[in-house]
Formats: C-alpha cells, structure tokens, sequence
C-alpha cells in the first residue's frame, strides 16, 4: 500500500544565525531547508505541530508544501530531522524535492508478519538481521512497508532477500543472497553442576580443617619418641 500524500505549510525564512533560529524556536517555529529536484536550496520555516504531524505519516511520506508560491504544490521527501538531545523536540529538518516522474531510491522499513512455527512449537527465536530495504520506485508508488511472511519458518530456517515479495514498480537494490531473518534455538546460558562428592571423602570445609590437625597430630608423633640420653 502506497503512503498516504500530505501537506505542510511553509514559509520562507529571512536572516540566518543562531538568534534567528533560536527566536522562531521560540515562537513554535522549526528552521528548514528545501533541496532537491528543480529546486535551488531554500530556506524555510514549518510549524512544530504540522510537522510532528507529518513526521507521524512515517519516514517515507511524501509531502506537499503549501503557503507561498516560491515553493507552492513542491513534492518533497523529509530528508533528515535534527532533535534536541535533551527534550527531543525538532529543532532543524531537511526536505527534499522529489520529481514525479523520475525513479528514487530509498530505505523501506519491513514488517514482520505472523509467529514461526520454531517460535510457537519448538521454542525458538525470531532474530531479524535487516529492518529496512534498499529499494528504486516512483514517487508515487512508495510503499509504506514491505511485509516478510515468517510464519512458516522452522528453527534453522532463513528468509533471505531474494524471497521477499515486493509491489509493482518497485525494485530492490539490496542484494539478493541477504539474510533478512532467521529463527535459531535459545542461546541458554550454562550453568556448571556442582561437582559430587566421592563417598567417604570429606567436605571442601572439613578437609581445611582436617589439614591443620593432620600436621598436629604428626608433630606430636614425633615428639613421642624416644628422647636422647
């Protein structure tokens, strides 16, 4: 299923620096730039809300901008979000222009469909190696995710990249002989048995403490000879 299209209002940013920023931070504003196809770099501000409110349509979104005619109807991609370490929040974001009528590569997440077989009868672990597909396709035909079937997966079995089955249009650019998941037995961690005790011997305890009486026992042995005259 292809992502849903959406819209963001923009508006061109005057004035660059830091108190610029930090001011249109302040008033709930994100600083942005537009690059890209048919473009030349842009600078722009969104909304805070609006874009939390696309950056929720997931990575892959394909967005129109609206709000000024320099950038009016403007399909574009959101290339890369900058947060603040420490509250998260948005602080910087670059939007990239896309032409609909020319392939793009991108990362497509994959969702994990159904419970192995090795998980539910045999006790064993789904371990995915791949999240996301390298794949080309038009703009309009961005899949919102790429279903991996792995119900039928035994322990020992693997899917690699060459099983997936993807939409029309879309074409993989990750090689085919990766593996994107795998079920495998529980790595159990390995507990030593305590060692048995041969029968009659004594304990590790009694042994230390049979040790010094041992050594006692010989030096008054050795005292009770017969002493010189």
């Amino acid at each position: 299923m292809a992502i849903e299209r959406l819209e963001l209002q923009v508006s061109l940013r005057d004035g660059r620096g830091k108190s610029v920023t930090r001011k249109l931070r302040a008033l709930g504003q994100v600083p942005a730039v537009i690059y890209g196809s048919g473009i030349s770099p842009t600078s722009i501000t969104v909304e805070s809300l609006a874009l939390a409110r696309v950056l929720r349509g997931g990575a892959n979104a394909l967005v129109d901008l609206t709000g000024d005619k320099a950038v009016e109807g403007k399909p574009v991609l959101v290339k890369e979000i900058q947060r603040d370490p420490l509250s998260r929040r948005v602080v910087h974001c670059d939007l990239y222009a896309v032409n609909l009528k020319a392939r793009i590569d991108l990362e497509i997440p994959l969702h994990f469909v159904g419970i192995p077989r090795g998980v539910a009868l045999d006790g064993g672990v789904l371990e995915p190696l791949l999240r996301t597909l390298e794949v080309s396709c038009m703009p309009l035909s961005i899949p919102e995710s790429i279903d991996v079937d792995v119900s039928n997966l035994g322990i020992g079995d693997a899917i690699h990249v060459r099983d997936l089955i993807l939409p029309a249009d879309v074409v993989c650019k990750t090689e085919a002989d990766v593996t994107v998941t795998h079920v495998v037995t529980p790595r159990l961690e390995e507990v030593a048995a305590p060692v048995a005790a041969v029968e009659g011997a004594p304990a590790e305890g009694d042994a230390a403490a049979a040790a010094p009486a041992a050594g006692a026992a010989k030096a008054e042995g050795g005292s009770g000879g017969k002493s010189k005259e």
